[in-house]
């Protein structure tokens, strides 16, 4: 689903951040962009995002219909999100739409997923986030809105969850949102595997988006995305959609060389089974129980899984050599650069 996509921050409930008109929240970014955020698919947002999403993405593939983003919103309501939330615990999924401040005209858009998570080793709360999709509207790029934006996008998401989510968390969570206090936010996303793609995709979307797939890697590599060293398969995001198996699966916010399983495991539970599922029983999606099964494993056994360093790659050239040395995936040419 996503791949595409400084300073102190403010705190929860400032004369910045508020609620709008029929629903809508309403809060400035630490970097000064005014996000419009929803849960809802009743309420117009989903429609000014959609417009500017579908002609950011371009492979028919990695798209979510507008339906799909329909039948997401609507978990987070009623009795079906009751249900989820007896299974998975807290969640809520936002569209955003980033404004300028000065114009108020629509600088960009995400779609993510956030949910806490309490991993076994150090019992410590945490936020673990799935950037579906993140995206900056054509006219405004190359300006540093992506950077500022991914950079902004932790204390966004915890302060949309706190504010939707307040009466049914710690205390602890629902202090002031200070870079000191927050609690540590991994955020997912997913990135289009450039030795996986077939050479129609590839070559289509570097066209259609001016940005080549190795240099989208490396934009993500300099924002202190890794990548995570696991065979990641996308589940059909519909029953008319293929599971996707050339993406490679990324995290920004984990400090260590390498993730706990059980962590990832219990993030992929989440989002595979309320946002890609749609609340569809993991066990009969043959691509997310396998994921689940091979995790489950290892977290049994304790393992860790590796983060691998995309910064110091030589993969243009890697990707160009069609010979069988060639990696197959991403993470085979990333380890052979650590």
């Amino acid at each position: 689903m996503s791949k595409r996509a400084e300073g102190k921050s403010r705190p929860v409930g400032s004369a910045q951040a508020g609620v709008v008109p029929n629903g809508r929240r309403r809060l400035v970014s630490t970097s000064g962009f005014v996000i419009d955020a929803t849960t809802s698919a009743e309420d117009g947002l989903l429609q000014e995002f959609y417009g500017d999403y579908d002609r950011a993405f371009v492979l028919e593939n990695e798209k979510e219909g507008y339906d799909g983003f329909v039948e997401c919103l609507r978990l987070n309501d009623g009795d079906q999100y009751d249900d989820l939330v007896r299974r998975y615990g807290p969640f809520r999924e936002f569209v955003i739409v980033v404004r300028e401040a000065a114009t108020g005209a629509r600088l960009a858009g995400a779609n993510f997923i956030i949910f806490p998570l309490v991993p076994k080793k150090t019992r410590d709360l945490i936020l673990s986030m799935n950037l579906n999709y993140v995206f900056v509207n054509s006219e405004f790029r190359k300006r540093g809105v992506f950077r500022q934006l991914v950079g902004d996008l932790p204390n966004i998401a915890y302060r949309l969850f706190i504010e939707t989510n307040a009466p049914d968390l710690p205390e602890k969570w629902r202090t002031a949102a200070t870079r000191a206090s927050m609690p540590q936010v991994y955020m997912f996303i997913e990135q289009n595997d450039p030795f996986r793609m077939s050479t129609d995709d590839y070559e289509r979307d570097t066209q259609l988006t001016g940005l080549d797939q190795v240099a989208r890697i490396g934009l993500w590599s300099r924002l202190g995305a890794k990548i995570v060293d696991f065979p990641y398969v996308q589940p059909p995001l519909s029953k008319d959609q293929a599971a996707e198996q050339t993406l490679a699966y990324g995290v920004l916010g984990a400090a260590d060389a390498a993730l706990d399983a059980c962590l990832l495991r219990a993030h992929f539970e989440r989002f595979f089974g309320i946002s890609v599922l749609k609340g569809a029983d993991l066990s009969l999606e043959p691509t997310a129980a396998a994921q689940l099964s091979e995790l489950s494993v290892a977290c049994t056994d304790g393992r860790l899984i590796p983060l691998l360093d995309a910064s110091t790659s030589i993969m243009g050239s890697t990707l160009a050599d069609h010979s069988a040395n060639r990696p197959a995936t991403l993470r085979e040419a990333l380890r052979r650069t650590q």
